[in-house]
């Protein structure tokens, strides 16, 4: 998932922004020491609120479920798979009848930090499997069970179908979890939810993540909550829900625990960023309105477009937690800057992580054919980065230059001015650096590139925003 406007909630709201990032540190397999308390810490506490509420609500009366079901949508069970009673019947070991018996009486847990059914249903990745998962838990019933269950099964090379196919699994294996105190099968429940987090579905990679935290039939490792977890977590910031709030800040309290073998990053990072944003805030000073002004929002899309790609060229080279750690210091600097300190602001952030980059990749051996053909399609993408920064560049002066011609009032050669001319020449001369080098990747590891060829339109208008 790459940055975006959204504002991050709770800790990530506190957060300074994030400057220089600090070398990669390896994944660490041992059991770190864990402090008793983290299990009644405050995620902890709201989970067990969250569990109780909506959910007994939802399900305390069985006739009012049946008045108030909500109709499904035809087209979504066109595309899930048919119910198969019979194997639902041996997969609970009990008969339909009993089955839908049991479906009466409210889900209860004996998972204490498990979300309630409310909230889960925020963690679907297909409007198939979410509304599939919502239909069951306004009307409990054996045959949408049935459905989850066969859908689960089904094996697809189409992207949408395999997000289905995921959903179903979680929706199937939390279930068991959640009525594990009714009949519900906890042990097979945990293997369905640990498939579809092997499959990436949004929801079961944070069950995964916080069975590692809170150490359910484990031992806790911080290590490995925050590695199931992350994809999750990259999902839920940029969502405002009561799911995603739970993701994030469970999350939060990962990284920034005493025992998390890398929390330091995290932290000299927020301290590191906190005092830049001081320091560029003292230094700022008020002046008057210039043709720069008409431009700024055209440099922070630039800014954020740079950020993105290199967001996904780390990935793809894999800088596992320096890139978390950018993703985060850059949403957060957009998050709460204003528009005057938001370019100085990541600008140095991203120079950092960049230089980190172009370091990683002289060190790497050659990647897999997956990798590199992401490799090559960010190459082009950054081709056309660099080819609008040149653009803008040459639009900004010929706008600059009529309007100094045009009126006695504007003066070229303002701080403003000044700033953005610059701003706009570090970024063309920086996508350059990270076209150049993978340039020389790809030289060095006989990949045939194709390099990219984007028309530059010298000056004459502005370069068409990028989705």
């Amino acid at each position: 998932m790459f940055i975006s406007l959204y504002r991050l909630t709770s800790i990530a709201a506190l957060l300074g922004c994030m400057g220089v990032i600090a070398s990669s540190v390896s994944a660490d397999t041992r059991v770190p020491a864990i402090d008793e308390s983290m299990l009644k810490g405050s995620a902890f506490n709201n989970h067990m609120i969250l569990v109780s509420n909506a959910s007994d609500i939802a399900n305390s009366n069985s006739t009012i479920n049946f008045i108030c079901k909500r109709k499904p949508k035809p087209n979504i069970y066109k595309k899930l798979e048919k119910a198969n009673f019979k194997k639902l019947e041996k997969s609970f070991g009990m008969s339909v009848a009993e089955i839908d018996k049991m479906l009466e009486a409210p889900a209860r847990s004996p998972i204490p930090f498990l979300p309630s059914f409310n909230v889960i249903k925020g963690g679907f990745d297909s409007p198939e499997g979410k509304e599939l998962f919502e239909n069951f838990i306004n009307n409990p019933n054996s045959e949408d069970l049935a459905i989850m269950l066969a859908t689960s099964e089904k094996s697809s090379f189409d992207t949408k179908a395999k997000k289905r196919i995921a959903d179903a699994t979680f929706a199937y294996g939390i279930i068991h979890m959640m009525y594990g105190n009714q009949g519900g099968n906890i042990k097979l429940g945990e293997k369905f939810v640990k498939s579809a987090a092997k499959k990436g579905q949004y929801a079961s990679r944070y069950i995964e993540g916080a069975f590692w935290y809170y150490g359910y039939n484990r031992n806790p490792n911080l290590t490995n909550a925050a590695t199931w977890m992350r994809p999750s977590y990259e999902i839920a910031y940029k969502q405002k829900d009561d799911f995603s709030s739970i993701v994030s800040n469970t999350f939060y309290e990962i990284v920034f625990h005493p025992s998390y073998p890398q929390r330091d990053l995290y932290i000299d990072l927020a301290t590191q960023a906190q005092q830049m944003r001081a320091d560029l805030t003292n230094q700022m000073n008020s002046g008057g309105v210039s043709t720069a002004t008409l431009f700024r929002q055209d440099i922070a899309d630039l800014a954020i477009r740079r950020a993105n790609l290199l967001i996904e060229l780390g990935n793809i080279i894999g800088m596992g937690d320096q890139v978390e750690a950018y993703r985060l210091a850059a949403q957060d600097i957009i998050n709460q800057s204003n528009m005057e300190t938001l370019l100085n602001e990541l600008m140095v952030t991203s120079n950092a992580f960049q230089d980190s980059i172009e370091k990683r990749l002289t060190e790497i051996n050659k990647l897999d054919q997956e990798g590199l053909n992401l490799l090559k399609a960010l190459h082009d993408m950054n081709g056309e980065y660099v080819s609008d920064t040149h653009q803008l560049l040459g639009f900004y002066t010929a706008t600059t230059m009529l309007a100094f011609m045009s009126s006695d009032n504007v003066n070229i050669l303002d701080r403003d001015t000044a700033n953005l001319v610059y701003e706009i020449g570090v970024m063309r001369s920086k996508a350059c650096e990270v076209y150049n080098g993978i340039n020389d990747y790809a030289g060095k590891v006989s990949f045939d590139i194709e390099l990219s060829n984007p028309v530059v339109v010298e000056g004459i208008a502005r370069p068409k925003k990028k989705s």
